[in-house]
């Protein structure tokens, strides 16, 4: 297990957002915590959101985004538009659309 430090961009319908955060490097996933979020980004380009009422899941490669309600196990899945996805050693930078909005994560490994 591999602290590191992050650099986490986003861009949400028209607000964008800067964090300067630490996370941990374990077995080929990058676990962070945002705004009360628990955030895993796995390396075949998976994004988990974890929040006490549900779980999000994008999965890039497949382009869909499947919620989760805890509370009741019921699943929804509705596509997403990749844009731009780069996955390397130290940058994660995806663009991506759901209906007419469009978003923007960035995660930089330092």
């Amino acid at each position: 297990m591999e602290k590191v430090n992050l650099i986490v961009k986003c861009c949400l319908i028209n607000k964008k957002y800067e964090y300067n955060i630490k996370g941990i490097l374990k077995d080929n996933k990058l676990i962070f915590f945002l705004e009360n979020n628990k955030m895993i980004l796995y390396h075949n380009n998976i994004l988990k959101r974890e929040t006490i009422e549900e779980e999000i899941l994008f999965d890039f490669k497949k382009e869909i985004c499947q919620i989760k309600d805890k509370k009741t196990k019921k699943n929804i899945d509705f596509p997403i538009k990749v844009k731009k996805l780069i996955n390397n050693n130290n940058t994660f930078e995806v663009l991506y659309q759901i209906l007419d909005d469009k978003f923007k994560i960035e995660i930089i490994v330092r």
